[in-house]
């Protein structure tokens, strides 16, 4: 069953995301990704698409992990928050 999270990125440089949706499975493989820039744009990845963002292929730290890394918080959504983020960014450019 994948698991849903956001990792709010605090950080003050205008090109990286401030917040990176994730849907990891249960390898800990990221599946999808929507990164969400201070101007509000969000990109998407999937293992089919990529563009401005890409997937991760090795397996993601666990949320614990992510948390003890002093520029990250880590907020658990449900998979219908994680969808609604997903239908609202832009496909990649290819």
């Amino acid at each position: 069953m994948p698991v849903h999270f956001i990792a709010h990125w605090h950080h003050d440089d205008p090109n990286d995301p401030i917040r990176i949706y994730e849907e990891v499975g249960d390898d800990r493989t990221e599946l999808r990704k929507v990164e969400e820039f201070r101007d509000g744009t969000l990109a998407r990845a999937d293992s089919i698409n990529d563009g401005p963002t890409s997937l991760t292929w090795e397996p993601m730290p666990d949320i614990v992990e992510i948390e003890d890394q002093p520029d990250f918080s880590v907020e658990l959504i449900s998979a219908e928050q994680f969808e609604a983020t997903w239908t609202q960014a832009s496909d990649p450019v290819l």
